[in-house]
């Protein structure tokens, strides 16, 4: 760990505990609901937003499988031989 992350980690520059839960309604997955955090830089110039869902939940299989979805597609197939 770098001594710059751990100085800011120990200032925990968090905005608030959690936003409200977002329900987000995937095209192949159905319904997923994450919560949210947002982490400041020391300046308070950048923010970054960070969405997870509850670990054991179905939103959290369901985003599993949407990371799955996503790199599948993709994927390129192989060019075909040149003849």
């Amino acid at each position: 760990m770098s001594n710059e992350f751990e100085a800011i980690w120990q200032t925990h520059p968090v905005i608030g505990l959690y936003c409200e839960p977002k329900r987000i309604i995937h095209p192949e997955v159905g319904l997923v609901e994450l919560y949210g955090q947002t982490l400041l830089d020391p300046d308070q110039s950048q923010a970054l937003m960070i969405f997870t869902a509850q670990p054991g939940s179905e939103s959290y299989e369901r985003l599993n499988l949407i990371s799955v979805i996503g790199v599948q597609r993709h994927r390129s197939p192989s060019p075909p031989p040149r003849t």
